[in-house]
């Protein structure tokens, strides 16, 4: 059922198959979504000139641009997105959150699952816009050189790990630029530090997924830095 924390979102669902385009724009609509559909990264652009969106149900797969490309440009404008994709393996689901999206979903995808996630992320945003937040954060243990997932499952942390989550978490929800970011590491020439802190944080998003089960919340903001979205 559609909730008062949904406002009847409007969700655009970016798939080239025909068939789970219009599956899944019906079934968003059947539980009180506006949905919209489009083939292509390109035909979303075009819908987006006259059609508003709160989230984008994305596919990977895309014929031209590609879907992780127009996550990025998404999560850029702070436009919550999550992926519908075929592609199962690790190293996809790290590259796709990687990317900015908030959620993965590989095909065939359970539409109740989806829709748990959409009304999740839309809750996460507008809490981000000024309300309170409830529940279970991430935190971060010093002393201990540990993060803890909201449900509970700790990341034991690197030296380097702990240096750029301690500058991250210091502001959650502020971007941080590269320049702050390597200063707080000791760098001295910025774009080989910086290079080496998004190592880490490639790593880092891989421990954190597969000893917690979650995405670790770190979002890149093109041409400016990195948020810890908490």
């Amino acid at each position: 059922m559609f909730s008062a924390l949904d406002f009847k979102a409007t969700i655009a669902v970016v798939e080239d198959d025909e068939d789970i385009r219009a599956n899944v724009c019906r079934y968003l609509t059947r539980v009180g979504f506006d949905a919209w559909g489009a083939e292509s990264a390109e035909d979303f652009y075009v819908r987006l000139l006259r059609d508003r969106v709160d989230l984008a149900v994305i596919d990977i797969g895309l014929p031209g641009e590609d879907g992780l490309s127009l996550v990025r440009r998404l999560a850029a404008q702070g436009v919550p997105t999550v992926l519908m994709t075929a592609r199962a393996d690790l190293d996809s689901r790290i590259e796709g959150l990687d990317a900015g999206a908030l959620q993965y979903f590989v095909k065939p995808v359970d539409m109740q699952e989806l829709v748990a996630g959409i009304r999740s992320q839309l809750r996460s945003k507008r809490l981000q816009m000024g309300g309170t937040p409830v529940g279970p954060a991430w935190r971060l243990d010093k002393l201990g050189a540990k993060l803890e997932a909201p449900n509970h499952k700790n990341v034991l942390l690197t030296t380097r790990e702990l240096e750029i989550l301690s500058c991250l978490m210091q502001t959650p929800g502020a971007v941080i630029s590269k320049q702050v970011l390597s200063e707080s590491v000791g760098a001295r020439d910025l774009e080989d530090d910086f290079h080496r802190i998004e190592s880490a944080l490639t790593r880092l998003r891989r421990k954190t997924l597969g000893d917690t089960g979650m995405a670790l919340p770190v979002r890149a903001v093109f041409g400016k830095g990195l948020v810890f979205a908490m």
